[in-house]
């Protein structure tokens, strides 16, 4: 019995690394995604392949409620002004960790001026980091 448990253990240990290997990814669809930049192009095909890839702060569920993605949970200080806690553990394709200072990088390049995303954001004022 023993070593049945030892045997399913191991095969378990050696089959997750397998599991965790880059896979191809393939695409079809009548047009060409015009490029994987989520914030180069404002056009429709580009920004579905684009949520196939990114994660938002939140989301929508079946029902279109709002519903956590990068947030965990999100709060209204006062009329202009929004506070999102962020999920913890989230890390980039290079291992490197999700930080609020990436959330500010994302929203202060969706409002500058060359932006194909500035109507996204055209009532955000700015963003920043606080600490906790």
């Amino acid at each position: 019995m023993r070593q049945k448990i030892l045997v399913s253990a191991l095969a378990a240990v050696l089959l997750v690394p397998a599991a965790l290997h880059a896979k191809t990814f393939r695409w079809a669809s009548q047009g060409d995604i015009l490029t994987l930049d989520p914030h180069a192009q404002n056009e429709g095909l580009t920004i579905a392949a684009s949520s196939y890839v990114y994660e938002p702060l939140v989301d929508y569920d079946k029902d279109f409620n709002l519903v956590p993605s990068l947030a965990v949970s999100w709060e209204q200080n006062d009329p202009n002004t929004w506070r999102f806690k962020l999920r913890e553990g989230v890390k980039f394709h290079d291992g490197a960790p999700f930080s609020a200072d990436d959330v500010v990088f994302s929203i202060e390049r969706a409002m500058a001026p060359t932006s194909h995303f500035k109507a996204y954001v055209n009532g955000v004022k700015g963003a920043k980091k606080l600490m906790t």
